[in-house]
């Protein structure tokens, strides 16, 4: 770390410290003493780590600024998605619930990893579909385009900094390595440019909205199928809900967060343009296609 190296980010592979082929198991005291000898070097150096686990203990402020948030975000999503696939690896199937994870559970793994950090570490996890280390989540979903922007809706309006894994954005798939780090295509006929418009629509979203990149998180719902929750700041009030149903919802009404949205007001889904009035504290949903995902804006 001696001069005249400038550090602006440092990515600290398996930083979990499992002894795993052959590495030396590091303690906390080495992470935060590497925390002291980064930042001296620049304040503003983002430092954080791969971690497949709970990584919780090195998230309080002392050691690293955030990890790969695979145990906090992207694994219980997969489990609240799908199934577990089919012909995969013991350790990989120990991820995934045997059946697919009610929304209840989703919200709770969501809910606990959160709250054991501080909000302002919540807010600079770095959270990924997947990654080389993983299947791709077009073939984790089975190939169903339809799911996977559902997954991508969810990453760009769930709190932390979101991570595109090359490819993922023009419909790429591959399940075990080396398949699942194929180079990149540059034969712009082979891409799936409905998942690549989407995907571009969601960063430009993400990019611009004041409640995605500053605001707070309320999850509002989470049963079964069926997922909302609030991301609101000063500016700017957004609803966003996921059905990852196989069948379309007939009926259902949904709190809006108490106070936070007048009755009358009229949500606008920045995806489709559709309109829903708020009454009663509530809106109604009604025939809510398999695997949507609406993002409301009042």
């Amino acid at each position: 770390l001696a001069e005249p190296y400038r550090i602006d980010g440092w990515r600290l592979d398996v930083a979990n410290m499992t002894a795993r082929q052959g590495m030396v198991q590091l303690a906390h005291e080495v992470w935060r003493e590497m925390r002291a000898a980064v930042k001296q070097q620049n304040p503003q150096a983002f430092l954080f780590g791969e971690n497949f686990f709970d990584g919780t203990p090195h998230l309080q402020g002392d050691e690293l600024d955030a990890t790969m948030n695979y145990r906090g975000f992207a694994i219980p999503l997969w489990e609240w998605l799908v199934r577990p696939p089919e012909h995969i690896p013991d350790d990989m199937l120990a991820w995934w619930t045997v059946v697919p994870l009610p929304a209840e559970g989703l919200a709770e793994q969501w809910g606990r990893f959160r709250a054991a950090i501080p909000w302002v570490i919540a807010r600079q996890q770095f959270i990924q579909l997947g990654s080389h280390d993983t299947p791709r989540i077009l073939s984790i979903l089975n190939s169903d385009r339809s799911r996977m922007l559902l997954a991508v809706t969810l990453l760009m309006t769930f709190p932390g900094v979101p991570c595109v894994y090359y490819g993922d954005e023009v419909g790429l798939e591959g399940f075990f390595d080396p398949d699942n780090r194929r180079c990149m295509p540059w034969d712009e006929s082979a891409w799936d440019q409905e998942i690549r418009a989407a995907y571009k629509r969601l960063i430009a979203l993400r990019r611009t909205a004041p409640a995605l990149r500053h605001g707070g998180f309320q999850m509002l719902h989470a049963q079964g199928n069926l997922l909302a929750y609030m991301r609101q700041s000063a500016e700017q009030r957004l609803l966003i809900i996921a059905h990852r149903g196989e069948t379309a919802l007939a009926e259902i009404s949904l709190p809006v967060w108490p106070g936070s949205i007048a009755d009358s007001t009229r949500l606008t889904d920045l995806h489709s343009g559709a309109i829903y009035t708020v009454t009663d504290g509530q809106i109604t949903l009604r025939d809510l296609p398999p695997n949507a995902a609406l993002v409301l804006e009042g």
